[in-house]
């Protein structure tokens, strides 16, 4: 008796999981930001992919990455699974079209870096090995130009954007 009430009460005491959702692509803002409209309620909303981070549209491969998000996702249907929000208040998450699992196809891609220090998820660090292997996307730039997105923000400021 006293077990099932230890196990109703850490269930409480859990925060609960965002709820998956599913959603259209109204624009891909750039190569790891989607704005979407839920279904059925229509509520608009800003989503980040988890785990990644693209290179910003000022910065070499920039607009590259974007247009990789756009093949995948734009003015599709997603599904889309809430993880946290950002300091600017758009949802971190998860995303799918259909059975592709977006956020991974990215780093698979070459469009985007593994942000390793936030996320422990295999499929995104694996496509990030892949693309590096094989020279895909921003990996097939010179070295000088291989900028991870938050060191080309902290020395250009006045281009880089949420």
């Amino acid at each position: 008796m006293l077990r099932p009430l230890l196990v109703l009460l850490a269930g409480l005491a859990a925060p609960a999981a965002a709820a998956r959702f599913e959603a259209q692509v109204l624009r891909v803002r750039d190569g790891d930001s989607i704005v979407v409209e839920r279904i059925p309620t229509r509520r608009v909303s800003e989503v980040r992919l988890a785990g990644i981070d693209a290179p910003e549209l000022g910065q070499p491969w920039g607009p590259s990455a974007r247009a990789g998000l756009r093949r995948l996702v734009d003015r599709r249907r997603v599904a889309v699974e809430p993880v946290d929000r950002d300091r600017y208040g758009r949802l971190v998450a998860r995303v799918w079209v259909g059975q592709v699992y977006v956020n991974a196809a990215m780093t698979r891609s070459g469009n985007a870096w593994a942000f390793s220090r936030h996320t422990p998820d295999r499929a995104i660090q694996e496509g990030e090995r892949l693309a590096r292997s094989e020279q895909r996307g921003l990996w097939s730039l010179p070295p000088q130009q291989r900028v991870p997105p938050a060191t080309w923000r902290s020395t250009n400021r006045r281009e880089a954007s949420p």
